[in-house]
């Protein structure tokens, strides 16, 4: 459907005074208020410019009697503007002839450019020469004498309503004006009736165009960078004028006279007929040049660093591939040392080939999770469904022995499953089940339970135990490769939560540890779902 939201004002009467008809003042009407006023007037201050002391202390006499203040009275145009200069009046009544000549024009003009002081004219003469000659200082009232005292009440109100009005409209858009410059804001207002183009000075200034020189939506388009980038922003915009929606967005390039070219974001908004035709066309143009160049040496930041993570990767595999033998060798020599020479060696000489022995051990173990861990990061498998169950029943028959040593209980619903390979989800289970019978609390029987629950495209998995859990401060730590927290009470390697946080962040999950000393452990992480999966 097109977007109808233009005012019914748009299509009927913008002029001035349609506007100000309807304009309020305070919470009324302008015409309520200034018969408001008229009854109980505010204490305005009012310089009176007349040359004749007769008519000028019969207005002194008036206005007072009608509540307000009289700044001063001139009766020149040098009298006048040194009276606003010392008194500072809230608006000016001026008889355009001053001393036989019209004087009081030229009066008005100076107060209104040196001191914003809105002008009503008092006078006689109604020629068209006159009153042409007047409209050039834009007065704020013109008063043919004689005249009652309800069209000068009247007269006054309104005019500093207006002008007061006009101030503020003014002080907003400097305040704009000034953003804009700051932010580096262009704003262009399209009109699709008559293809005038309306657009700021900042805007032009961003283009490095002289001012005045775009003057059409060909003008606003045609600084594209190249020429596809040109023909490109054209057929984006005629498809949106012909499409229904009121609102759009992009980005390009666009060429300067100095530099590179910058790039900008455009964002406009749309108001169209019953018939969905553009009436009228609003946006802003932001340079964004600054934030693609951010963005650019991000991304060859993150490509650098992806290169130096997979060279270190591919090294620490090369390396922990190629320690395996040596230490093989040991392994298999300390063996050899113990089947020969065991019965003959001396207590002490026993003990430290027990803890040579142990040493190569737990370095092999080292060396073969730091190449399972290399591995995560260097293969590239494909995806395909997990059950969640079965790969828990693998792991509990794997850990089958430790169960019944240690009396654990693992209790599970029934669970989903998941887009990621049996293999990794029995890897993931392994090491958290694992984890949980290995830090076990003194005489208290491990107890495990496992849960999900969907959440989106993912599944929410949840691991919990009642072991020796851990301070929150190393929530983080622990997820790191060889970071251990109980290395002196529990045998291990301390890669198994690295792997597990491999495994879930390669298929698109996150992992986290919530833990209270003394009382046990969650481990929270998320996998993808298969489509449709259900419990």
């Amino acid at each position: 459907m097109p977007n109808n939201d233009v005012p019914d004002a748009a299509k009927k009467d913008f002029s001035l005074s349609r506007i100000l008809s309807t304009q309020r003042f305070g919470s009324k009407p302008l015409e309520t208020e200034v018969r408001a006023h008229a009854d109980t007037p505010r204490k305005l201050n009012i310089l009176v410019v007349e040359d004749e002391r007769i008519v000028a202390r019969d207005l002194q006499v008036r206005l007072t009697r009608l509540g307000y203040q009289i700044s001063g009275i001139a009766s020149s145009k040098d009298e006048a503007i040194q009276s606003a200069q010392e008194n500072r009046p809230d608006l000016a009544l001026m008889d355009i002839r001053l001393n036989g000549v019209p004087d009081g024009i030229d009066a008005a003009r100076e107060l209104r450019a040196d001191f914003n002081l809105p002008v009503i004219y008092l006078t006689g003469h109604s020629d068209n020469a006159t009153l042409s000659q007047a409209r050039t200082t834009e007065p704020f009232g013109y008063i043919l004498k004689p005249f009652e005292n309800r069209e000068l009440v009247a007269a006054i109100e309104t005019a500093v309503y207006k002008h007061r009005a006009e101030t503020r409209l003014r002080e907003a858009n400097t305040r704009l004006q000034l953003a804009q410059r700051a932010g580096q804001v262009g704003v262009f207002d399209w009109n699709g009736e008559t293809g005038e183009l309306y657009v700021t000075p900042e805007l032009e200034e961003m283009r490095q165009a002289p001012i005045g020189s775009i003057v059409n939506i060909d003008d606003l388009w045609g600084a594209g960078a190249d020429a596809a980038e040109l023909a490109a922003i054209r057929t984006r915009f005629a498809d949106w004028i012909s499409s229904d929606r009121a609102d759009e967005s992009w980005e390009h390039r666009i060429s300067v006279r100095q530099g590179p070219a910058r790039w900008v974001q455009v964002r406009a908004h749309a108001y169209r007929n019953a018939e969905g035709r553009p009436l009228r066309i609003i946006g802003t143009e932001v340079d964004i040049t600054g934030r693609k160049e951010m963005e650019d040496a991000l991304l060859a930041k993150e490509r650098e660093l992806e290169r130096s993570n997979a060279d270190l990767q591919a090294y620490a595999y090369t390396i922990a591939h190629d320690l395996q033998e040596p230490v093989r060798t040991l392994v298999c020599g300390v063996e050899l040392i113990e089947r020969d020479l065991g019965g003959k060696l001396e207590a002490s000489q026993q003990r430290l080939l027990f803890f040579v022995k142990n040493s190569a051990d737990r370095l092999r173990s080292m060396i073969a999770g730091l190449l399972e861990y290399s591995r995560l990061s260097q293969e590239d498998e494909a995806v395909t469904h997990a059950d969640c169950n079965e790969a828990i029943l693998t792991v509990m028959q794997s850990l089958d022995a430790l169960i019944g040593e240690t009396g654990a209980k693992i209790d599970m619903v029934k669970l989903p499953q998941v887009a990621i390979s049996e293999h990794r989800v029995a890897q993931l289970f392994q090491n958290l089940i694992g984890n949980a019978l290995k830090f076990r609390r003194a005489g208290v029987v491990p107890h495990v339970k496992i849960s999900a629950e969907r959440s989106g495209a993912f599944w929410r998995f949840v691991v919990a135990d009642n072991g020796m859990g851990f301070d929150m401060i190393y929530a983080d730590r622990i997820f790191g490769v060889f970071k251990r927290l109980h290395a002196r009470e529990v045998e291990g390697t301390g890669i198994g939560l690295s792997v597990c946080k491999r495994i879930v962040e390669r298929a698109g999950g996150v992992i986290r540890a919530e833990s209270t000393p003394g009382e046990g452990s969650r481990f929270l992480f998320t996998l993808p779902a298969v489509e449709k999966s259900t419990l």
